[in-house]
């Protein structure tokens, strides 16, 4: 007997000793045919991909939206969401979907599963830098950013985007290549001997406004900033923290995204070397939740900026008529 019970009794255990989460998965959303992947997400309308779906190093799938970060979690609570059901309306509904209350599984077709460190190691990300144009300079310092900084911060221009890709470790790949938005940049930023890449196209409206292969945990202008110093802030963008940084004068850092976390080797490194450290991010739902977050676990100071209708600082710079108002934000971090 396996799961020869009523509906009330059925576990997740019992579950999932008949049928994996993939199984599952690829019943629900015969569209996914690997993981980890990117796809328009099944709970709000999103004609951007934007929803991951992947594997955590546990074996088991997770999701992530990164248009909202407080939305994340595993196989259940995607789908009670998907659903709009309760934890045990959701055992039910997957009991019946695989039939598996009259000892009969249906076998789904396979997903290729990768965990993130394996995914990341079967695709890589190259570029074509090309020269800086009038154009390219004109972008970034109607954001305050001026080209010292942008030099400094070891950003490029690109005129194509390279994508090797192998289905295995022993398959020996194939290349992509793929012409650059007019508006396309490279992010570098060294880690440990390593050099990881990020692409912004920042008028990209096909899904690919971001391409990244950094770890999550890598700090954006972490080797830039001084040693030493009397001040830090922590931004949600790099774009924000290279406009604090030419505008303001202070350094500035940046997470990967909204909802990444910092490590605590990090938060350590920064009490040693800085007298004060701040938190500065965006100031929609999201920043507004991750920033209070951070700040009540590693005791930084919080600051949420008065930038009228924009929810960034670039933005806010972009939108003022007299760029002075600007220096004004230098207040806030006494």
């Amino acid at each position: 007997m396996v799961i020869g019970k009523t509906s009330s009794s059925i576990s997740k255990t019992e579950i999932f000793n008949k049928v994996s989460e993939t199984q599952v998965l690829s019943t629900v959303f015969p569209e996914i045919t690997s993981i980890p992947c990117r796809i328009s997400s099944p709970l709000r309308d999103d004609l951007h991909p934007s929803f991951s779906i992947y594997m955590d190093n546990g074996g088991h799938i997770r999701y992530k939206d990164h248009a909202d970060s407080s939305v994340h979690g595993g196989l259940l609570d995607l789908l009670c969401a998907y659903w709009k059901c309760t934890f045990n309306q959701a055992l039910e509904k997957i009991c019946n979907l695989m039939i598996l209350k009259n000892d009969v599984t249906i076998k789904p077709k396979q997903i290729r599963t990768f965990t993130r460190k394996e995914a990341s190691s079967l695709t890589s990300i190259q570029v074509k830098v090309r020269p800086w144009r009038d154009y390219d300079y004109a972008y970034w310092e109607s954001y305050g950013v001026s080209k010292k900084c942008l030099h400094y911060a070891e950003i490029y221009p690109i005129s194509y985007k390279i994508i090797n890709k192998k289905s295995s470790p022993s398959d020996k790949g194939r290349q992509y290549i793929f012409p650059a938005d007019k508006y396309a940049y490279s992010f570098i930023e060294r880690k440990e001997g390593s050099i990881q890449m990020k692409i912004y196209q920042p008028y990209n409206t096909k899904g690919f406004k971001w391409s990244s292969k950094m770890d999550a945990s890598v700090i954006g202008l972490w080797t830039k900033i001084p040693t030493y110093g009397d001040k830090v802030i922590i931004c949600s963008s790099l774009k924000d923290a290279l406009c604090i940084s030419c505008q303001l004068h202070i350094p500035a850092l940046c997470l990967q995204g909204e909802g990444y976390d910092m490590s605590d080797t990090a938060v350590n490194e920064l009490k040693r070397r800085y007298k004060k450290v701040f938190i500065s991010f965006d100031t929609d739902k999201a920043g507004l939740i991750d920033g209070k977050k951070l700040a009540k676990r590693t005791g930084f100071v919080n600051i949420i900026p008065n930038l009228g209708s924009c929810k960034d600082y670039s933005d806010y710079f972009k939108s003022l008529q007299d760029k002075t108002q600007f220096k004004q934000l230098k207040n806030l971090f006494n």
